[in-house]
Parts: structure tokens; C-alpha cells; sequence
């Protein structure tokens, strides 16, 4: 496949206009769609032919997903093997990750985060895990409105699936029981710790026992 770059087309729909985000596998561009003459977000396969049914997984569950605060998804699109891979277009949001807010005051940290909760409350309920709450896969609009995004490793309710953070992980995913409801909301609280703390829950030495093992300092706010 070629390498991608501004200004390419694609699906002879997409434009790509800047590098919004990537992995090993994966590239997120915004792009002006041709058709809408909107600004869209492209996640593209780039690597490894046999993560095309992944993806298109991702699409599929995100498409049961119509939440003001989770990122709607658009179309499917086959890859092109002389051009690109496979891809799906997505609400582009123009803003920052939530941990801008860190250290900010509750009174600025509070509504986004109750916001987000709703979002995985109305995901929990269509029997969909995200796995991954973390501060980069919350963005903030121009308004401060957060949007939930990246839904790559989520998973059914009870399905056995791998992927995900470390910093997201919850003690029950790593003792190796199925997604659940409770695993996001496990990571909603550490990522609620961050923001009013302006610090990780755990330490970076030694992640993965602390959230096994440790109870995190009481913070400030919650005292007297």
C-alpha cells in the first residue's frame, strides 16, 4: 500500500488533510469528504490485511451506538490493496483530550466526566465494553463538550477479548474475567482521580499491582 499523505484521495470520496492520530496498524486523518463537503475523521487500515475484519468489527458495534457523547461513525469502506487499506469515516471533533482539565476546578472537571458516565451508562446498556477510558480517547469540542472515541478494543458484554491499556485496565480484567460494565467505570474513576488530582491513581513504576494491590491516596477535596 502507498504511504499516506496530505492530499491524497481516497475512496474517491476522502482528502486527506493532516495526521490525526496512529498506531502500528492503524491511521486516524482528518479529511474533507467530497460528498458532505464536510470535515470527517478517516481511521485507515495501513498494516497487516488480516486486521481488516477487526475494523470493520469496530464500525459495526460503534454503528449500534447513537449517544450525543460518543463519536458517531459513518461508512465502510473495502480497501483499496494498490492504495490503502480498509477504512471508516467518523464525527470529527475539533478539540482536545479531557485531561486538559487536570487540576482544574470540580466545578469544570465535574459536568464533562458526568457526561461521560451517561455515555457508558447508554454503551453499558447495548451490551457494549469499551475497555480503553482514558483521557486520550475523551475529546473535547469547542464548547467542552467530551465525546467518547476510539472503540477499537471494545467488546460485547461477557465477551473474551485482549487489547486495551494498562492505565484502563480494572484488578477483574486482569485476573482475566470477561469485559463488564463495571471495567469502565473502574477507569472513569481513575481518569476522574487525574483530572482533579493532576496525577495518575497509580505510580508509573509499578502500574499493574497498584491497581491489583493498592488503594490509591485519598485526595485533598475528600478531606474534612
Amino acid at each position: 500500500m502507498a504511504e499516506l499523505k496530505g492530499g491524497i484521495l481516497l475512496a474517491d470520496r476522502y482528502t486527506l488533510r493532516r495526521l490525526l492520530g496512529a498506531t502500528a496498524d492503524v491511521e486516524v486523518w482528518l479529511a474533507a469528504d467530497r460528498v458532505t463537503r464536510a470535515d470527517v475523521a478517516l481511521k485507515i487500515l495501513v498494516s497487516g490485511s488480516g486486521r481488516q475484519d477487526a475494523l470493520r468489527r469496530e464500525w459495526q458495534l460503534c454503528l449500534r451506538l447513537m449517544h450525543a457523547h460518543i463519536v458517531r461513525v459513518f461508512e465502510f469502506h473495502e480497501a483499496d490493496t494498490a492504495t490503502h487499506g480498509a477504512s471508516f469515516s467518523l464525527q470529527f471533533i475539533d478539540g482536545p483530550a479531557i485531561d486538559v482539565l487536570a487540576g482544574a476546578p470540580l466545578h469544570d472537571v465535574l459536568p464533562p466526566i458526568a457526561l461521560v458516565a451517561d455515555a457508558l451508562r447508554y454503551a453499558h446498556g447495548k451490551d457494549i465494553v469499551h475497555r480503553d477510558i482514558k483521557a486520550s480517547n475523551v475529546l473535547l469540542d469547542a464548547n467542552g463538550a467530551p465525546y467518547v472515541i476510539d472503540f477499537g478494543v471494545a467488546a460485547v458484554h461477557g465477551e473474551v477479548r485482549g487489547g486495551g491499556s494498562l492505565i484502563a485496565a480494572s484488578p477483574e480484567s486482569l485476573a482475566g474475567e470477561p469485559p463488564a460494565p463495571p471495567d469502565d467505570i473502574f477507569a472513569l474513576g481513575g481518569l476522574l482521580y487525574e483530572l482533579v488530582s493532576g496525577r495518575s491513581p497509580w505510580s508509573s513504576s509499578a502500574p499493574e499491582q497498584d491497581i491489583r494491590d493498592r488503594e490509591p491516596p485519598k485526595l485533598a477535596a475528600a478531606d474534612g
